[in-house]
């Protein structure tokens, strides 16, 4: 099966897309909500090329995963606190880290998804799979973990490695976002398809976004809203209060000009909104759709975001490896 990658590459092609990008780094409408700390090279990449970057849910402590086929643990910027390095250094698709820090879980392309703690111990395999492995997330308590594949497969997982349940979706399953105090889970199919399923592996619905292939879904603070976003460039908010009921469309951010994909979403308590896109810009939107602040980051596309737990830092992983970090004030 072609490669996530690939497959980008000759969608990239057959649209004939090209961005233009100025090298510098600019700032628009409400300044004071972004201000640009450093810039650092967590890996070092070139063409067509993927990276994840994500907090810890406890604390400022951080992951990069990428195609280089290493997940690295940061301590802070700049400050490797353990690497990881798959075999034959196959690419990784995405990596979560355990809410209690001490393990943390890749998911490649060699089809496995793989556990270590943060020692550097190898715990468990989970696969293989038919293909790469595109996500990961760890279920809560003793429930095991659910991985996504380029197969179009779910498959649930017990900690020690034994396979649960199979749900099997057309396309590739692309990206996870867990609602763990409501105990379901949402994925996203490249057909612009979201599977809701419950934390076992029941299908509760599958929701059309008419989106194109999505890049990437998050649950709101509360669990009671789903955002997704992908290939058109818009921003989707879906009421997801009675997820075994139709889902309501609150509001579509729209396609930003000139943008590209959105690569990437990610949303603090306090409702400030991030999208990282193919042009490089980083943009901060209110819940209900206004434009508060954007900042040129990289001649690169960007391809993931995080917000440290207190929603203070801000961190954006570009296309060539580099990540930016970014305080974040709230609007006044």
């Amino acid at each position: 099966m072609m490669s996530r990658t690939l497959r980008r590459f000759f969608v990239l092609c057959a649209a004939s897309v090209a961005f233009v990008f100025s090298p510098t780094v600019w700032a628009q409408s409400s300044q004071s909500i972004l201000n640009l700390e450093k810039q650092f090279r967590a890996h070092t990449l070139e063409g067509e090329s993927l990276i994840q970057v994500s907090y810890s849910p406890a604390s400022d402590l951080f992951i990069t995963s990428a195609s280089d086929g290493k997940l690295r643990v940061w301590s802070a910027p700049e400050s490797i606190r353990r690497e990881f390095t798959t075999p034959n250094q196959s690419m990784l698709f995405n990596a979560r880290i355990a809410p209690d820090e001490l393990s943390v879980i890749s998911a490649a392309y060699n089809g496995s998804a793989t556990r270590w703690s943060i020692d550097s111990q190898l715990l468990r395999n989970h696969g293989p799979h038919l293909s790469g492995v595109t996500d990961v997330e760890i279920l809560p308590g003793q429930l095991g973990i659910v991985t996504s594949s380029d197969d179009g497969s779910i498959r649930f997982w017990s900690n020690t490695g034994d396979l649960l349940r199979r749900i099997e979706r057309p396309g590739v399953t692309r990206h996870m976002a867990l609602a763990q105090s409501r105990d379901f889970i949402a994925a996203s199919q490249d057909i612009g398809e979201v599977t809701l399923l419950t934390t076992s592996g029941d299908l509760l619905q599958i929701l059309s976004t008419s989106q194109g292939r999505l890049n990437d879904v998050i649950f709101s603070p509360d669990q009671k809203q789903l955002l997704t976003a992908g290939f058109d460039g818009t921003i989707k908010i879906w009421d997801v209060s009675q997820p075994n009921k139709p889902l309501p469309l609150v509001r579509t951010i729209p396609a930003f000009a000139g943008a590209g994909w959105v690569e990437g979403l990610a949303l603090t308590r306090s409702g400030l909104l991030a999208s990282a896109s193919d042009d490089g810009v980083l943009r901060i939107w209110s819940t209900q759709g206004d434009l508060l602040s954007s900042i040129k980051l990289s001649d690169h596309h960007l391809m993931s975001l995080s917000f440290s737990p207190d929603g203070r830092r801000l961190l954006v992983a570009a296309q060539d490896g580099t990540v930016s970090v970014l305080t974040v004030n709230q609007p006044r």
